[in-house]
């Protein structure tokens, strides 16, 4: 049997992984000035992904391709883009969130992630959510977005 290049070509890019990132996952309870972990959840993806950057923030009233207040971000590039491992995103809760306004309530931590689909570089931004509450010790059981909160 004679195999040509281009199927050659086209069982060598069958065996690279392609992942796309879906959720997030963050612990239930965050403490103000804390460090915690937001985790970037990949799976299986028909085509490569470029992710570029995940910024997050929080709110008491999600809106729609919003992310709130307390913004910060982290660069993705290349080295944890396109991989079925889940990514780990150090975070700090916010110092802010030391008083009666935020102590023992519920907020929206909220991450959008910006990447590259396929070979023509398509831009899209996506958004996911989970609720968090804000104690004074952070917590070790995790919550985990459900779906896409919004793509753009």
């Amino acid at each position: 049997m004679r195999f040509s290049s281009l199927t050659a070509a086209a069982l060598t890019s069958a065996s690279l992984a392609s992942a796309r990132i879906i959720g997030i996952a963050a612990p239930s309870t965050i403490a103000p000035s804390e460090p915690f972990t937001i985790s970037l959840l990949t799976e299986n993806y028909i085509q490569t992904v470029a992710d570029i950057s995940v910024a997050w923030g929080y709110t008491f009233s999600p809106y729609n391709a919003t992310i709130g207040s307390f913004v910060s971000s982290a660069y993705l590039g290349p080295n944890v883009s396109n991989i079925l491992t889940n990514i780990s995103i150090p975070a700090t809760a916010p110092a802010a969130f030391n008083n009666t306004s935020y102590l023992g309530k519920e907020i929206t931590l909220t991450a959008a992630v910006t990447s590259l689909f396929g070979a023509s570089g398509s831009v899209s931004s996506s958004g996911f959510e989970v609720s968090v509450l804000v104690g004074t010790e952070t917590g070790d059981e995790i919550v985990t977005s459900d779906g896409f909160a919004w793509v753009k």
